[in-house]
């Protein structure tokens, strides 16, 4: 019964020559495995979201990011560690977390890890360590150019862990 009061809406705005269209599409960006330990090492996964055909496609008809993820599997190796993931707006290859922390922003985490322990990143914990500054950082770049760099760190002190199969992924909102 609803979708019938519905029906004269669609007509009139058909009549009235206006198309809605709308859809989300989803990006999955491989970041492989990625190696972290301070001070020794640090690493950086460049993204170009313009290798993506999909991204491509459809960046001229971006209107938002409906829901991110970074999702894989973490081995803590050292003491217990909270990882974070940071952003830089282009591609960079800093060396330090000094380096990263000044010029960069802090898009997801803490994410808690114990000696020894290894722990699964699922969609829904992922989702839900992204901060609000993290989010406007990513959608400004989606919107931009497409490129930046992921560096993924401990929050503080000496750290040695392995991220396996990570994938960061963007849903996006794409509107005509």
């Amino acid at each position: 019964m609803r979708f019938l009061r519905l029906v004269p809406l669609g007509l009139a705005l058909g009549a009235a020559g206006c198309v809605l269209t709308s859809g989300q599409f989803r990006l999955s960006f491989d970041l492989g495995d990625i190696v972290v330990a301070n001070p020794s090492s640090l690493h950086a996964v460049s993204v170009d979201l313009n290798s993506k055909s999909t991204y491509r496609d459809h960046k001229k008809d971006l209107a938002g990011l409906a829901d991110v993820a970074l999702l894989g599997e973490v081995r803590n190796t050292g003491a217990a560690v909270d990882v974070e993931a940071w952003l830089t707006r282009d591609q960079t290859s800093f060396t330090s977390d000094a380096q990263v922390r000044g010029a960069g922003i802090r898009v997801w985490g803490p994410f808690h890890v114990a000696p020894g322990e290894t722990r699964s990143i699922d969609w829904n914990a992922s989702a839900a360590l992204f901060s609000s500054d993290g989010l406007a950082a990513l959608l400004q770049e989606v919107k931009g150019d497409g490129i930046f760099t992921v560096y993924l760190l401990g929050a503080a002190g000496t750290y040695d862990l392995t991220i396996h199969g990570g994938v960061l992924v963007l849903t996006l909102d794409a509107g005509v």
